[in-house]
């Protein structure tokens, strides 16, 4: 098996065919050229890992310093050059090392092939090490526009663009961060953009929705458990806390956090370490991305969040603008969805969407992004041809059943006089309003409007709400 490849640029046939010998018995593979011209016609072809060079090449065109200039210039390869000559004078020295030479070796009584058989191969150990930085650099770069094209971060509001910059900023000095706004105003998709920012891209980086687990799981989750601790446990397991060290944790929903696990975390966000619960303290280092669709006046609030959490991150909050706060956004984002759609969905649209803008602000957007994503998408599947008039019809229809949901439904609420069952017949509708919006998904629509999974099939069971056609578990 060969060590390497060495090509050789010398016009001493008898010393350059000792050399020749010598790495050849160590099994390194081997060419030689006598002159530039003969050497740049194999350099490509050969493809060496080192280079051996004479300074004075006597009969070719170019001598040894015009053919590093060369290399150094004109090829985008990673050669090592070990330049082997006779006497050179200090300026050509000094050149040598500045034109990227790895190493120099003189000819004569010193010249010793066991000394150059020590540089050849320090140096192909180099160059291979090099190259698999490269590679891990490209990896890293493609692996980053993966997730710029998987969360892209749409807009060029003001209001946009100020939280972009807020992020980035946060990122850069690898702080925490607190997401809060409306749902569906892109949580996820600044998380993403934190982390895609942040110089710990690349290492684990787990969501977390504190409002789908139980307090007893929370802590499991976070911190991980000891074998035993909890029934029918048989093994050790590992919190996110700890599978993210170095990289970045995303708590969405944290203010439904009980106070003692809001109270655990902020000692893991001061001390960088952890409980495990039935086992020992561990150190971490994790960065954490908190998300709420609570107000400032909840989170101030100390019976719903830990005043001394709060004031641990009150620094670090970024409030995403709802969408009927980000005018210029609206049609960027409606085309980008359409586009994405069409894709999916084989539907070629040709629209003015610019003729919209007036008739798509007129409307609020309660849901935000994602009510405008399921919008366009319910559109894209129950449409053949897609034209403006057909979607202004889709949002005139939109608008007014809020409207006339709105106008109903609180007059009849009202017109129930015992608060009780006033507020069971409200319930009732908005869990068929949110499960309808969401497809019927019960696991989502738990997710979104922050009760747990099991919560809410009770409820479904409770009041008898049925959907239209088989839902989704």
């Amino acid at each position: 098996m060969t060590k390497g490849k060495v090509l050789i640029l010398e016009d001493d046939i008898v010393l350059a065919d000792q050399i020749a010998l010598v790495l050849k018995r160590y099994f390194y593979e081997v060419l030689i050229t006598a002159n530039s011209d003969i050497f740049f016609e194999e350099l490509r072809v050969f493809n060496p890992d080192v280079i051996l060079l004479d300074v004075y090449l006597v009969g070719s065109k170019l001598n040894g310093i015009q053919v590093l200039k060369q290399l150094k210039e004109k090829m985008d390869l990673n050669y090592k050059v070990i330049v082997i000559s006779g006497e050179v004078s200090s300026a050509q020295a000094k050149e040598i090392r500045t034109l990227g030479a790895y190493h120099f070796i003189e000819k004569g009584s010193n010249f010793s092939t066991n000394q150059l058989l020590l540089h050849i191969d320090n140096a192909i150990t180099l160059k291979h090490q090099e190259e698999e930085h490269i590679g891990l650099q490209i990896e890293y770069i493609n692996l980053k526009k993966q997730f710029t094209r998987s969360f892209p971060f749409i807009g060029e509001s003001p209001a946009i663009k100020k939280v972009r910059e807020q992020i980035h900023k946060l990122a850069e000095v690898d702080e925490d961060l607190f997401l809060i706004g409306e749902t569906g105003t892109g949580k996820e998709v600044a998380a993403n953009y934190y982390y895609i920012s942040s110089s710990r891209f690349g290492k684990p980086f787990h969501t977390l929705n504190c409002s789908a687990l139980t307090e007893t799981l929370i802590e499991s989750e976070l911190f991980g458990h000891a074998k035993g601790v909890l029934p029918n446990v048989e093994r050790n397991k590992t919190g996110f806390f700890e599978e993210c060290s170095d990289g970045l944790l995303f708590l969405d929903e944290v203010t439904n956090l009980s106070m003692v696990s809001q109270s655990k975390i902020l000692r893991a966000i001061e001390n960088k370490e952890i409980q495990v619960v039935g086992g020992p303290m561990k150190k971490v280092n994790t960065r954490l991305i908190f998300a709420s669709n609570a107000k400032m006046n909840v989170l101030a609030n100390p019976d719903k969040f830990r005043r001394d959490l709060f004031f641990r991150i009150e620094g670090n909050i970024v409030e995403l603008p709802p969408l009927r706060e980000r005018e210029e956004d609206i049609l960027l984002l409606m085309s980008f969805f359409l586009t994405s759609f069409s894709h999916k969905y084989n539907i070629n649209d040709q629209l003015d969407l610019t003729t919209l803008k007036d008739d798509l602000l007129s409307y609020s957007w309660p849901g935000n992004i994602r009510e405008l994503r399921n919008f366009c998408k319910f559109i894209m599947i129950n449409e053949k041809s897609i034209t403006n008039a057909t979607i202004l019809r889709h949002l005139e229809q939109r608008t007014n059943e809020a409207g006339n949901h709105q106008e109903v439904d609180n007059s009849r609420y009202l017109q129930i006089h015992n608060l009780k069952s006033s507020m069971v017949e409200y319930e009732k509708d908005y869990l068929m309003h949110q499960l309808q919006r969401h497809d019927w998904h019960v696991t989502n629509t738990a997710k979104n409007i922050g009760i747990e999974r099991t919560t809410l099939y009770k409820k479904i069971k409770q009041f008898g709400l049925q959907a239209p056609t088989e839902g989704k578990g």
